[in-house]
């Protein structure tokens, strides 16, 4: 089967075609100019991004899992025996800080027990401890800045390099940008997916023994379009993780917003709540549901925490609250999914771009879409390797 208006189409097609008169390719009608000025434009990008995408993409493919790998790379840091209190940890990580200060206390959502706390030693230096709170036990604790292939760095390395290639804040802005790019493209790609109106079935498939540069087509196109809709979620929600405040503004343009992403007014910077007092806080203002995450902002005066909630749309606690560090007072409650059209789109970037919405099945679904996107990357490259070595026939005939 042959499809038509094939854009990478064999040397043969290529030849009729640099020697076609000039004048009937000047007088090729608007449709077809657009036509080829996308396609034109998709492969362009598609060189210039694929080292950048093919590297976002199998990353993400990994870290849809980063807990489980992070276990069976570790299993000593991730043993637990149930749930257990958590003051004695917080003295143990604050103890462990010395002059430093505990950065962030992560809770699993289950009820292994397992709490991960995040410090800072004075010195600019980060840990990251690892705690069986059944137990009361450390498991133990790894620098947490420090990129590696070994067990205790590879996945802190990998979900580095999946924002910002190991390149700190400047990668990262230039990784949004690269996301918005493949946005672009990928809206503008549907108009040279489908060929023919009449036969746009066909671009779905992959041609029955279809061999070496049809093969790579076919796949190229196929795979893409039926993984569309997950693709362009996984690029548009990939600007705003990497670029959340030109995307929130954005969209507050064109949506209501009442900026219920942005933290509130700073209290007083002195902080007189210890974190223990501060959890056992947010334990009380959360019940029955759990807290999942907290941390201090001794700068503002204040506790923030993530809690389970039942209108939650992922599983690491949509709802945020803020509390003073002086006297535990509610500063702010609120829940990200609730508010105006704007605010709810924003709230499903993250569930969405990591598969939590959809739990387990929406994992899968994003790590295998990485892998695919891979593929998309390697027979594009192929396609277009294939194609450069055609014209350049052409030329010497």
């Amino acid at each position: 089967m042959k499809f038509p208006d094939d854009p990478y189409a064999p040397a043969a097609s290529l030849a009729r075609s640099a020697a076609m008169p000039a004048r009937i390719t000047a007088a090729a009608p608007p449709r077809r100019r657009w036509r080829s000025a996308i396609t034109d434009l998709h492969r362009w990008f598609g060189l210039f991004a694929a080292l950048w995408l093919f590297g976002i993409a199998l990353s993400g493919s990994l870290i849809a899992f980063d807990h489980e790998l992070d276990g069976w790379l570790n299993p000593d840091l991730f043993a637990t025996s149930g749930e257990g209190p958590l003051a004695p940890l917080l003295a143990d990580a604050q103890a462990r800080a010395g002059a430093g200060r505990i950065q962030y206390v992560v809770k699993t959502t289950d009820e292994s027990g397992l709490v991960t706390m995040g410090i800072e030693n004075g010195r600019g230096e980060r840990s990251e401890l690892f705690y069986d709170s059944g137990s009361g036990k450390l498991n133990g604790m790894r620098d947490a800045d420090r990129n590696g292939l070994d067990a205790r760095a590879f996945m802190p390395t990998v979900y580095r390099l999946h924002y910002s290639f190991l390149g700190g804040e400047t990668l990262q802005i230039f990784l949004g940008l690269v996301a918005l790019g493949w946005a672009i493209t990928q809206l503008l790609a549907l108009a040279i997916a489908f060929t023919s109106s009449a036969r746009w079935r066909d671009s779905f498939r992959v041609r029955a023994g279809a061999r070496g540069h049809k093969r790579n087509f076919d796949l190229h196109r196929a795979l893409a379009l039926w993984l569309y809709p997950v693709t362009l979620v996984l690029a548009v929600s990939g600007v705003y993780l990497n670029l959340p405040d030109p995307f929130t503004a954005a969209v507050g343009s064109v949506a209501q917003t009442d900026g219920r992403f942005d933290p509130p007014a700073a209290t007083a910077p002195d902080v007189r709540l210890s974190m223990a007092a501060a959890a056992a806080r947010f334990d009380a203002i959360a019940a029955p549901h759990k807290v999942t995450s907290f941390s201090l902002n001794a700068d503002a005066g204040l506790y923030r925490a993530r809690m389970r909630d039942a209108r939650d749309i992922s599983d690491n606690g949509q709802r945020i609250v803020w509390i003073s560090a002086q006297d535990g007072r509610i500063v702010s409650d609120r829940h990200e999914t609730q508010g105006p059209a704007g605010d709810q789109f924003i709230a499903w970037q993250f569930p969405l771009h990591s598969g939590r919405a959809l739990g387990l099945p929406g994992r899968m679904l994003i790590s295998f879409t990485g892998l695919v996107i891979c593929t998309s990357i390697v027979t594009g490259l192929l396609i277009w390797w294939k194609k450069r070595q055609q014209r350049r026939r052409v030329h010497r005939a």
